[in-house]
């Protein structure tokens, strides 16, 4: 069971005021967001990247893909998406599947997109498969803004 209190730390920590919501069990973005009766484009996912050695994570809102191919040319060109084995490396306390929408909780290198900063307050992901952070943009761009950010993100491409 993912423990949605190391993200409630990390907000405590930079002093930003946090509510947490509970929501069916669901696998995927859009469908949290369904479940939890937000805007798709209100709820920041994020992408664990890997490339090179090294893991990074991607936010990015939960009705957007992230385009690598932008990525890419900031930070090499081998950056790809990660697999479920990294996820579960780096992400131990999470639910299996579950990338926690706040990786920097984790230690993780995070470059988030500028369209989040659009909406005046945003859900990220918890951990688990059952749970939101609901916090006012304003106060967690106060917490990203020394990580890095520029326009990555583009329409959800149908798989």
């Amino acid at each position: 069971m993912s423990q949605p209190g190391r993200i409630e730390r990390y907000l405590e920590e930079h002093h930003i005021p946090y509510e947490r919501v509970p929501h069916a069990h669901t696998a995927t973005s859009l469908r949290t967001a369904h479940a939890a009766n937000v805007p798709s484009d209100r709820l920041a996912k994020a992408v664990l990247l890997e490339g090179d050695g090294c893991h990074m994570a991607a936010m990015v809102p939960a009705h957007r893909d992230v385009r690598l191919g932008q990525l890419r040319m900031d930070y090499g060109e081998h950056l790809r998406l990660a697999d479920e084995a990294a996820i579960r490396a780096l992400f131990t306390d999470c639910d299996p599947g579950a990338v926690p929408g706040l990786p920097p909780a984790w230690g993780v290198e995070t470059v988030w997109d500028e369209e989040l900063l659009a909406q005046g307050d945003l859900y990220l992901e918890a951990g688990d498969h059952e749970h939101l952070i609901h916090v006012a943009t304003h106060h967690l761009r106060q917490a990203l803004d020394d990580m890095p950010h520029c326009h990555f993100c583009g329409p959800k491409r149908l798989h």
